[in-house]
């Protein structure tokens, strides 16, 4: 993606959240056990627009094999130009609090990179 096209893209998303006084758009309802959203983020020191999804380990396991005591994760992906975000919490049912603490933690991660990031395992977290 050319940064002056970011740049815009990031202004206009700014300025929808304000108009409608809210910190991320949500594009599914909670709770749910899967949730899609955007919000502001940093990556390598670039402000992007990340196109999340956040779903429960159980929910992620439907379609993909995890082991016996599956970690939580974050897979952080570029593809056609949009900042992919996929999140599995070990939790029962992904809601508001969820989304906004899944939000904060990944705004506060300095040093996040492209790639799948484990961590925690289920049997601790639960």
């Amino acid at each position: 993606m050319v940064a002056s096209e970011n740049t815009v893209e990031v202004s206009e998303f700014r300025h929808k959240l304000k108009a409608n006084g809210q910190a991320f758009i949500l594009e599914s309802a909670v709770p749910d056990d899967k949730v899609y959203l955007k919000f502001e983020g940093v990556l390598n020191g670039e402000v992007v627009i990340w196109h999340a999804c956040v779903q429960t380990i159980k929910a992620y396991s439907v379609n993909n094999p995890v082991d016996d005591d599956p970690k939580q994760f974050i897979n952080v992906a570029i593809v056609d130009g949009l900042h992919k975000l996929d999140v599995a919490l070990n939790i029962k049912q992904i809601d508001l609090p969820a989304l906004e603490r899944t939000i904060i933690m990944v705004r506060k991660y300095k040093r996040l990179t492209l790639g799948y990031h484990e961590y925690g395992a289920r049997s601790k977290t639960e």
